[in-house]
């Protein structure tokens, strides 16, 4: 009697874990889902100029679209230019080239305080290419939203 007795208090206990564990599975949340991976766009640049083109205008368009329809969007906007003149130069101009994109996303409605603006001058080269060089690819801007 005392083995039966035995045997079936193990059962309810057991039973009585299994249900305690089921019970409180089914109060945890599922972990949240990871953010999106980050977009990028890039808008291009004629040689010594800040202006955008109206591809440049259309391409921001689209990246302020996207980071409009994220919470909490963060935008990084990164200048560059390509080897052709004074590095010094060129680092202020890839930040100003940044600051005109940065603008153009204000103006599409992102908020200033959003957007981080970096100038990277003649690093990060898009094309390799000597000193003094003239590239297109190298005299632009990336936009990241994440």
């Amino acid at each position: 009697m005392l083995k039966s007795f035995s045997a079936l208090f193990g059962v309810l206990l057991l039973v009585s874990a299994c249900g305690e564990s089921t019970q409180n599975m089914s109060l945890q949340q599922p972990p949240p889902a990871p953010p999106p991976p980050p977009k990028s766009w890039m808008v291009f640049f004629d040689t010594n100029s800040t202006a955008l083109s109206q591809q440049s205008s259309t391409t921001i368009g689209e990246a302020a679209t996207v980071a409009k329809s994220m919470p909490s969007a963060r935008v990084a906007v990164t200048g560059f230019a390509d080897t052709d003149g004074n590095p010094a130069y060129n680092q202020q101009l890839s930040l100003r080239r940044a600051n005109a994109v940065k603008n153009a996303l204000v103006s599409n409605g992102i908020a200033p305080q959003a957007v981080t603006v970096t100038g990277s001058g003649e690093s990060g080269l898009l094309i390799d290419t000597p000193d003094q060089t003239k590239n297109e690819k190298n005299r632009r801007v990336q936009i990241v939203v994440q």
